[in-house]
């Protein structure tokens, strides 16, 4: 079962979002800890979530950083991982409210 915690929240230029901290355990052990960034709204008086899986880093601009990085290098090998990759980017930052550029 996994332990939730949620940590950092920041405040973006159009939109509110926090950073989840998801806890991996099992049988009592701590095997590690991935991120979301999270952004919930309402919609006809229901509670929603956006959520984008961070994996390990722990900020969206750390994510958005090394994901570039990423992208650059499986475009050249596995072009279909790259522009899944890319899709994430830009659903991030329509998330946290960034301008694409």
């Amino acid at each position: 079962m996994s332990k939730v915690c949620s940590i950092n929240n920041k405040y973006y230029t159009g939109a509110t979002i926090y950073i989840r901290a998801v806890n991996i355990e099992r049988d009592g052990e701590q095997y590690g800890t991935y991120y979301q960034a999270v952004r919930s709204y309402r919609v006809n008086g229901k509670v929603k979530q956006d959520v984008v899986h961070l994996g390990q880093h722990s900020t969206p601009d750390k994510a958005l950083t090394a994901w570039e990085r990423e992208i650059e290098e499986l475009a050249r090998t596995r072009p279909k991982q790259a522009r899944k990759l890319q899709a994430k980017v830009e659903r991030l930052r329509e998330l946290s409210g960034e301008e694409q550029g």
